[in-house]
């Protein structure tokens, strides 16, 4: 699949606000959509207030806008609204306009990694509120992203081929499978497998490496501050998926990047 459209220094910018204002509008999405799911509620209905139950108006649910306007707060009732919401909004507009800048072109494969960041942000939100990946988020996601690969593949694209994808998802199943054999499910929950299958065929052998890697080094920084700061005690469990997700989203922008300067440093 080839581009659609080469990015000059104009479009550029113009294109940086447009995409911020599309993640900010799919960050709105996401937090509906964890909520929705982490509450066990229809996935159909207009959006309402989770205290006082009001069905919220069109200038209550403008992604960013409405938080700040509103000072975090009901418009009905008063009740806080969570950081979450303004957050992930914000962080999903930002990557939404990172991920294009970094592309400058539009084509399949630009959206392909747009789909990706949505994965990896309701991941993140998800595992760090309810310590559960969704299997109904896991295989379509699996499944979209194979058929995605398959269509963008290009040298542009390296861990798209299907060996490549073929291998990753056997890294990633396989090394948090065996973990979860041999701790009978005590150090990672079977739903860290079934991601770590799924990043095998988003990213490929050499990625998906690099993200488990990633993925424990942040993972025990931030154990080192929660223990420092007394948040959490040890023996207490951290929610795997979220730190894969960070991992993921990073190998995404800057994987080859990093690849590329470690082959450097070992003469590769």
């Amino acid at each position: 699949m080839g581009t659609w459209l080469n990015i000059n220094a104009e479009q550029g910018l113009l294109g940086l606000f447009l995409f911020f204002i599309l993640g900010i509008i799919f960050g709105s999405f996401l937090n509906s959509l964890i909520y929705r799911l982490g509450q066990n509620i229809s996935l159909v209905g207009r959006s309402f207030c989770p205290a006082c139950k009001k069905i919220l108006g069109v200038f209550d649910l403008i992604p960013l806008f409405s938080f700040i306007f509103l000072k975090n707060k009901c418009r009905y009732c008063g009740q806080k609204i969570g950081w979450q919401y303004f957050l992930v909004e914000l962080a999903t507009g930002l990557l939404f306009a990172l991920t294009f800048w970094q592309h400058q072109a539009i084509d399949l494969l630009l959206f392909r990694n747009l789909f990706f960041v949505l994965v990896l942000i309701f991941i993140f939100v998800f595992d760090w509120k309810y310590y559960l990946i969704l299997d109904r988020i896991i295989w379509p996601a699996l499944a979209a992203a194979l058929i995605l690969n398959i269509l963008s593949s290009k040298p542009q694209a390296p861990g798209t081929e299907l060996w490549a994808m073929g291998l990753g998802l056997l890294i990633g199943a396989g090394f948090f499978g065996i973990q979860y054999l041999i701790s009978k499910g005590k150090w990672i929950g079977l739903g860290d497998v079934k991601f770590g299958a799924l990043l095998g065929v988003m990213f490929g052998w050499q990625l998906t490496i690099l993200v488990i890697i990633l993925a424990y080094v942040i993972g025990g920084l931030v154990a080192s501050i929660l223990l420092i700061s007394r948040k959490k005690n040890f023996g207490e469990v951290l929610p795997m998926g979220t730190f894969l997700a960070i991992s993921g989203v990073i190998a995404m922008l800057f994987g080859q990047q990093i690849l590329t300067f470690y082959f450097n440093l070992l003469g590769v």
